[in-house]
């Protein structure tokens, strides 16, 4: 083997590394997506053992993208991709998800309840200038105070889950797979909507004992993996970048004119508009589509 070919084996070239990276990447995807929807299958769960009803689940499960719409942390986020790299946002991330999913499990356990945390979100939180005038806060008054602890939670995880990307598949596969690895990523994430919907009213009624918690902790679990994976990933992107001899991609520092030029092109306008009609129709339906066919489905004895 001469020196030149010692130098093109590197992690990238070798079919079994790509595809790990692809893996942990894709099935910290995965559990994000499960995490996302965990609550959705036991909302009727969660109006009898924690008093939600329609209003304050769906102003819960609304709140996640929150913060990413109304306080712009969508921008700040694309801010500290280009700034940081891909490895740094990619841990930063997990651990933002998996502080935002702790706090939304602590909200529906039994140990709040009662607690003093509930006493104060019981009597604050009812009224957000600006935003409630607006028809767009996270809160309300007589919203149940588990439901706004959760949804300080779900907005920090929304936080986290908008910051990962897919960059680092683009780095590991350009000029190889990428087609199959960007497509195989998606399909994994979305089976997490799946398993979410199938083992969430597992794990709240198993042992004949019901506890809305045990799902929601399901759920921390897994993103506790997922940042486990990124940390691996991180290591494994760094020797990458060691054998290569290139510094971790990086796009051009962000400039307060570039966002002149995203919002007068054309083709920004219409992908942007795409996605509003894909969010705006596919992610509600799911929060309350299991509750609504089990309201309206009514199964007969057959004699």
């Amino acid at each position: 083997m001469t020196t030149t070919d010692k130098i093109h084996q590197t992690l990238r070239d070798s079919a079994g590394m790509r595809w790990l990276v692809l893996l942990l990447l894709a099935f910290a995807m995965f559990c994000s997506y499960i995490f996302m929807d965990i609550l959705s299958p036991i909302k009727d769960l969660m109006q009898s053992t924690r008093g939600w009803d329609s209003t304050a689940f769906g102003t819960m499960q609304g709140s996640e993208t929150f913060l990413n719409v109304f306080v712009f942390f969508l921008i700040f986020a694309g801010i500290i991709l280009d700034k940081m790299g891909v490895r740094f946002t990619a841990i930063l991330s997990g651990a933002v998800m998996l502080v935002g999913a702790t706090i939304n499990w602590y909200a529906v356990t039994d140990a709040f309840q009662g607690s003093g945390l509930q006493t104060w979100f019981t009597n604050n939180l009812n009224y957000i200038p600006g935003f409630d005038e607006l028809g767009i806060s996270p809160f309300y008054r007589g919203m149940p105070a588990s439901a706004k602890f959760a949804a300080i939670g779900f907005m920090i995880f929304g936080c986290g889950v908008e910051m990962a990307g897919s960059r680092g598949i683009v780095k590991w596969f350009k000029g190889r797979e990428m087609a199959l690895a960007m497509g195989s990523e998606m399909a994994l994430a979305r089976l997490g909507v799946a398993t979410c919907m199938i083992f969430s009213p597992v794990f709240a009624k198993l042992g004949g004992v019901i506890d809305v918690s045990r799902s929601v902790a399901f759920g921390v679990v897994l993103l506790l993996i997922a940042l486990i994976m990124f940390i691996v990933y991180f290591f494994m992107d760094k020797k990458l970048d060691e054998q290569t001899g290139e510094a971790e991609e990086k796009d051009d520092p962000f400039k307060i004119s570039d966002l002149g030029t995203i919002l007068s092109s054309g083709g920004f306008w219409l992908v942007a508009l795409l996605c509003v009609l894909y969010y705006s129709a596919i992610f509600p339906f799911q929060k309350y589509a299991v509750n609504m066919l089990q309201c309206n489905l009514v199964f007969k004895e057959v004699p």
